[in-house]
C-alpha cells in the first residue's frame, strides 16, 4: 500500500472542494456561476459579498446608490474576483494547498456570529455551507498563491536601498524649515467696515504688545480666535510652501525671535512670531532608509503582480456567463 505525500494530499482536499460545487465539473455555466477561470469558478454569491465589501451595506438596499452606480460596483466586483480566481488556478498548478484547519477556522469565525444553524443559512440566501467553504478555501488559497509568487520576491537587499539612494539623492532634500506661533484675530467675511476696522486695531495693539516684550503664549492664549490658543499659538514645525503665500511671506522677512505686524488672509489678521528658521539640507540614508526601502519594495511588488497576472490572463481563459 503507496503512502500519498503530505503536498499531494492536500491538492486532493483542494479538488475535493472544487468538485463539491456542482457546477464546476461541467463546462458549461450554472445561474450560480458568474464566470470560471481556467476551470475555478467565481459564484454569484462570491460577487455578491465582495460587492458588499465595496458598498458596506446590505444588498437588498442602497439608499441613495443609483442603479448605474451599483451596476459599476458589480462590474468591479466580478473583475476582483476573476483575478482572484487566476491566483486559485496558479496554485493548482505549482500544487500548492491550504490546510483545512485553517479552512475550518475561517468557516467558524463566520458561523460563530449566527446563534443557530438556520440563522446561518438565512444569511448565506441559498448558497449552500459546502459551496461557502469551498469559496473561503479558493480566498485563501489565493492569498497563499500570492504570498509565494509575489511577497517572496519583493524584499529589497541592503545594497540595493544605498545605490537608489545614491542615484536619487535630489530627492531626499529637507525643504526649509519654519518653527512659528501666531494669534489670529478672525474676521467675518460678512463683517462690515467699521468692525473689520476695529479687528485690524485689534491685531496692530497686540503686536505691539508681543514687540514690546509681553510673554507671546499668554497672549495667544487669551486673545487668539485660533485653536492653537490653547499652545500659545504654536504651529510647529513645517515646510516652505505649506501655508498660504501672504502668511509665508511674512516668515521670510522675520528673524528667530521677531515678531510681525498684523498680517492679513482669508482667515483676518495674524500676529507671527517666528521661533526657528532651518534651511533646506541633505538627508542623511540613515534618516530616510525605512522610507526608500518601503518605496522600493512596493514599486518591486507592483511590477512583480502586473507580471504574473498578466501571465495568467494569457494563460488561462475566462467564460463569463452569458457572453
Amino acid at each position: 500500500m503507496f503512502q500519498v505525500s503530505k503536498r499531494m494530499s492536500l491538492t486532493l482536499v483542494f479538488l475535493m472542494f472544487l468538485v463539491s460545487f456542482p457546477c464546476v465539473a461541467s463546462a458549461a455555466l450554472s445561474e450560480d456561476v458568474a464566470a470560471m477561470v481556467g476551470g475555478i469558478p467565481v459564484t454569484r454569491f462570491e460577487v455578491r459579498r465582495e460587492v458588499q465589501k465595496i458598498l458596506p451595506m446590505q444588498v437588498s438596499f442602497h439608499g441613495g446608490v443609483s442603479p448605474e452606480k451599483i451596476a459599476e460596483v458589480e462590474k468591479e466586483a466580478l473583475e476582483r474576483l476573476i483575478e482572484r480566481a487566476y491566483k486559485v488556478r496558479y496554485a493548482l498548478g505549482e500544487e500548492l494547498a491550504v490546510d483545512n484547519a485553517a479552512v475550518e477556522k475561517a468557516y467558524q469565525e463566520v458561523r460563530k456570529r449566527f446563534k443557530t444553524d438556520d440563522d446561518f443559512r438565512k444569511a448565506l440566501a441559498g448558497e449552500a455551507p459546502a459551496a461557502y467553504r469551498a469559496s473561503l478555501y479558493r480566498e485563501l488559497l489565493a492569498k497563499r498563491a500570492e504570498e509565494i509568487a509575489v511577497e517572496s520576491r519583493v524584499k529589497v537587499g541592503e545594497e540595493e536601498v544605498e545605490a537608489y539612494y545614491k542615484e536619487n539623492k535630489a530627492r531626499f532634500m529637507r525643504p526649509r524649515q519654519f518653527k512659528a506661533s501666531h494669534i489670529l484675530v478672525r474676521v467675518d467675511p460678512a463683517s462690515n467696515a467699521e468692525e473689520r476696522e476695529k479687528l485690524q486695531a485689534k491685531a496692530e495693539q497686540l503686536s505691539r504688545q508681543a514687540r514690546d516684550g509681553e510673554d507671546f503664549y499668554n497672549l495667544a492664549y487669551y486673545n487668539s480666535d485660533d485653536r492653537t490658543k490653547f499652545v500659545g499659538g504654536d504651529l510647529g514645525y513645517f515646510h516652505m510652501g505649506q501655508t498660504v503665500k501672504e502668511f509665508e511671506e511674512a516668515l521670510l522677512k522675520l528673524k528667530p525671535g521677531e515678531v510681525s505686524g498684523p498680517v492679513k488672509t482669508l482667515h483676518g489678521w495674524h500676529v507671527i512670531k517666528l521661533v526657528e528658521d532651518n534651511p533646506a539640507r541633505q538627508l542623511a540614508l540613515e534618516d530616510v532608509r525605512d522610507k526608500v526601502r518601503a518605496a522600493m519594495e512596493k514599486e518591486r511588488r507592483g511590477t512583480l503582480y502586473k507580471e504574473w497576472i498578466d501571465a495568467l490572463q494569457e494563460k488561462y481563459p475566462v467564460e463569463r456567463q452569458g457572453k
